[in-house]
Formats: C-alpha cells, structure tokens, sequence
C-alpha cells in the first residue's frame, strides 16, 4: 500500500494540547485537524493565508518606501511650487485626444474626455495664477508701467538724442500693451 504524506493531522484531545487545533470553523463546529506549525489553521482553512498577508505587507512597505522617496525628491524641487509644467501636460493630453480623432464621431464619441480636461485645465490655470500671485511671481499693470519708465530712465543716462529716447520708450509702451491684450485673451 502506498503512503501518502497527509498534510492534515486531526486533532486528538489525548495527545494534544487544545491550543494547537485549527480555530477553522467548518458544519459541525470547530475544524478538526490541528493547526499548521506558526499559523492557526490547517492547510484546509488557508494556513498560508497568514505568509500571503506577510509577503503582501513586505511588497507594500517596499512600494510605501519607493514612493515616499520619490515624494521626498519631488518635495525638495525648486519648481514644486509651479503647476505649469501640469497644465502642459494637460494641453499635450487634449491634443493628443484630438489627434487620435479620425471623424466627427470619434470627436463626438472622445467629447467627454476632452471637457474634463479641459475643465482641469481651467482649474490648474486658475490655481497656478493664485499661487504665482501669492508668491509675488506676477506684475500688475501699474508695476509693469512704472518698470518700462525705469528703463526708460536708465537708458536716457547713456542716450543723450531724445528723439531717441522717446522711440524707445514707444515702443516699450507698444510692448506693454500687447502683453496686455495677450493677457486678457
């Protein structure tokens, strides 16, 4: 007769202790058999579910750990305050979606998408122009102006031609305003 290597050894009350049974529960009440050797189950009720849950805690802490050093990296950027390269990737997603579109049912069919992207677009571009506003990272018009005139006078210590002069201060005015107008678009 062949023996098989039975992984299941049932309990037996004479010969031992109570707290080696399995706390499995099977129809007429507690499992039978003993518990596998570091667990408190038998093989029957997933006595490897205890080193499955080890070995899924292990791969977690190593991904918790490889993120965290990433986030570390990201933390300590000098652009982490900037959300433009965001709003560039956003636009390059629109693009690409759009780009992707054969027709106007793939237009149709890709529509959602495109709008919530462009809604978070809208909301990193407002986000970003409070951020660079509370950072001081943004000129006012008056700020812009009164910039134009320093240079202004800069110039005229070395320029002595004030027709001279005058033309470059114009067409820093003409600069002004068509930053201006590309600012309100």
């Amino acid at each position: 007769m062949i023996v098989i290597d039975n992984k299941y050894e049932r309990h037996d009350p004479n010969i031992h202790e109570p707290i080696l049974r399995c706390e499995g529960m099977v129809l007429n009440g507690q499992c039978p058999f003993n518990k596998a050797e570091g667990t408190n189950y038998c093989p029957m009720h997933g006595h490897n579910k205890s080193e499955i849950h080890i070995q899924n805690e292990i791969k977690r802490n190593y991904q918790l750990r490889r993120f965290k050093e990433r986030i570390y990296a990201l933390a300590d950027s000098e652009q982490i305050k900037s959300l433009r390269e965001e709003i560039g990737i956003l636009r390059m997603c629109v693009e690409e979606t759009i780009n992707r579109c054969e027709d106007a049912t793939d237009i149709l069919m890709a529509s959602h998408r495109i709008s919530d992207l462009i809604i978070k677009i809208e909301k990193l571009v407002v986000s970003c122009d409070k951020l660079e506003g509370r950072m001081g990272l943004l000129l006012s018009k008056r700020a812009i102006i009164q910039l134009a005139g320093e240079f202004v006078q800069i110039i005229s210590v070395h320029i002595d031609d004030p027709n001279v002069i005058e033309s470059i201060s114009e067409k820093m005015l003409e600069s002004t305003r068509r930053i201006e107008t590309i600012a309100e678009e």
